[in-house]
């Protein structure tokens, strides 16, 4: 093999790696119908010459592919109307067009939170279908890069709750950025009760000091719009947050799984399962009368009794959980009695 055909497989092999070993979808593989080989020869020559033949096409996506990650764009625009020339009918080809299109028009200039939605839908559909695609194992940092320009860009516009995703602090997390989005969401004020901006500080606490730093907002968010509970703990990614959920759905099966609000409860439940729990702030809750946000103080003040030993005000409080909710109140002491 010449020097020339090695640095032809090393750089269709680099482009391999790069798609996660899916070649087939940037080259479709033969089958047996197709006709033998130059006078004759077998399969095998065959694929030889068919994969020296690709290597002007590799060499260009992998060129394209490094311009991309640079965030080179006039060299992007080259080499993609060079691999437009050279294989009109290459599968990746809008995908990498979108991404093209993406880099010349970033960090996208937005007038306001409803220009900057539209900017964001775009880019959390179309730009990161066509990064999965077209990037393999490196859209992920290529889509960092995008949101951490974005954020940057609004960085000067005012929390609007009718565009939410809107907000910079949105835009750091999407890049991966903890501490710029609690710097972020500092600068909103008014909305300590807010769905979205409580997610955001339990999802840039969690990344930034665990598990003990975003109990607060997490449980406010339960009490607050549970609603959004599921999808919090699962971009949390905690394996003990996962576990306690699936097991706050056994021990409470008395709740609806179809109630969106059903998570209400998760706070109350979770202090029962740990009653040496503390909190260094708050939790509050829209609703201070409804009744898992009425459970959640019960059980706060059980557990806070509950050194001082049997008497009145243990009594009391045991009774008032009960009122609230009697099948809440069975499983409370279950766990006292065992």
């Amino acid at each position: 093999m010449s020097v020339r055909q090695r640095q032809e497989v090393e750089a269709l092999l680099r482009l391999g790696a790069r798609l996660g070993g899916r070649l087939s979808e940037v080259f479709p593989a033969h089958t047996d119908h197709d006709p033998p080989g130059p006078r004759g020869c077998g399969a095998s020559l065959k694929g030889q010459l068919d994969l020296f033949a690709h290597s002007r096409t590799v060499i260009l996506l992998n060129d394209l592919i490094d311009s991309l990650l640079e965030h080179n764009t006039a060299r992007v625009r080259e080499r993609l109307q060079l691999l437009r020339a050279e294989a009109p009918g290459h599968p990746a080809l809008d995908a990498l067009g979108t991404l093209c299109e993406a880099l010349e028009q970033w960090p996208a200039a937005t007038t306001g939170a409803g220009d900057t939605a539209k900017v964001v839908e775009w880019l959390d559909s179309e730009v990161a279908q066509a990064a999965a695609s077209a990037l393999g194992t490196s859209a992920p940092p290529f889509m960092r890069s995008l949101w951490r320009a974005l954020a940057v860009s609004v960085a000067s516009q005012p929390y609007d709750p009718a565009h939410p995703q809107s907000h910079c602090a949105h835009c750091h997390l999407r890049a991966g950025d903890a501490p710029a989005a609690l710097t972020a969401v500092a600068t909103i004020h008014g909305r300590d009760l807010d769905p979205f901006v409580l997610q955001w500080v339990t999802l840039a606490r969690h990344r930034t000091s665990g598990w003990h730093a975003s109990r607060a907002p997490l449980f406010t968010l339960a009490l607050t719009a549970p609603q959004h509970l599921p999808a919090v703990l699962t971009a949390l990614a905690d394996p003990s947050l996962h576990g306690a959920w699936e097991r706050f759905w056994l021990d409470c099966a008395w709740l609806d799984p179809l109630d969106t609000t059903a998570g209400a409860w998760f706070p109350a439940w979770y202090l029962i399962e740990h009653p040496a729990l503390r909190f260094d702030e708050p939790v509050a809750a829209a609703d201070p009368d409804a009744s898992p946000a009425r459970a959640f103080q019960a059980t706060r003040l059980l557990l806070a009794l509950e050194p001082s030993g049997y008497g009145a005000a243990l009594i009391s409080a045991r009774a008032e959980l009960r009122r609230i909710d009697a099948r809440l109140f069975e499983h409370y002491m279950s766990r006292r009695e065992s």
